[in-house]
């Protein structure tokens, strides 16, 4: 019991004596700052719910429903189980979202590699990236963006396996499973890729001619009607994946 609850009690049965006003005495005790009672936020919260609450019933006129079913206690124990539906409810809210950002950062909980990301480029996307950077005079980086515009038209055209990561070896061999007659114009496109990225050779514009040259040819090439496949040799020692 508190001394709220205590005071009140005192009070009612000074009342119930039939005394028409509190002693004196026991106004000057109930006085005393160890009777004074603040409520706190929550009853306070409570109290309120708990008058809406009976409002709301009384005006929907429902059996069982009596003045005061929700006053005091009633009210604070509203208030705290709506208080902790609250804070469930946005903890569950909180860990969808995060879960959902997670889901989308890693589709398949693995996340790509560059080969991958760079695999799945359209040709065209290389096309105006290596015109770019034929203008900005970036010679080295317009061969590598020519030399994978041509890889990704021959994936699409189905001259090449759909599988990044593949070396300039493993590509000779794809390719000279499906248009033999473009090994050696595709392999001049490989020398000029290699000796540009893993030689590390100073690129001049006759070199980038020579590219396009070479995959023009590729292309024009006939095809024999066989489908592209992962070529079976591994890669060699010293060979790079593109």
């Amino acid at each position: 019991m508190t001394p709220a609850d205590l005071a009140v009690g005192v009070v009612v049965l000074v009342r119930q004596a039939g005394a028409d006003d509190v002693p004196a005495d026991v106004r000057r005790t109930m006085s005393r700052p160890a009777y004074r009672y603040e409520p706190t936020l929550i009853e306070r919260v409570g109290r309120r719910l708990g008058e809406w609450l009976q409002r709301l019933l009384e005006s929907l006129d429902l059996p069982g429903v009596r003045p005061g079913t929700f006053g005091g206690g009633a009210g604070s124990v509203v208030a705290w189980v709506l208080i902790v539906l609250a804070v469930a409810v946005a903890v569950y809210a909180v860990a969808q979202a995060v879960r959902r950002r997670l889901r989308r950062a890693e589709p398949d909980g693995t996340p790509a590699t560059t080969s991958e990301v760079e695999h799945g480029r359209r040709a065209g996307d290389w096309a105006d990236e290596a015109a770019r950077m034929e203008r900005e005079g970036r010679l080295k980086d317009a061969v590598r963006a020519r030399f994978r515009e041509l890889v990704r038209t021959l994936v699409d055209r189905d001259q090449l396996p759909d599988v990044p990561g593949l070396t300039t070896g493993e590509l000779r061999q794809a390719l000279h499973r499906t248009t033999p007659d473009a090994s050696a114009a595709f392999d001049q496109a490989c020398t000029t890729f290699e000796l540009a990225w893993y030689a590390e050779l100073p690129v001049a514009a006759e070199d980038l001619s020579r590219l396009r040259a070479a995959a023009t040819a590729v292309l024009a090439a006939d095809r024999v009607r066989v489908p592209a496949v992962d070529p079976l040799a591994g890669p060699l020692a010293d060979e790079v994946p593109v």
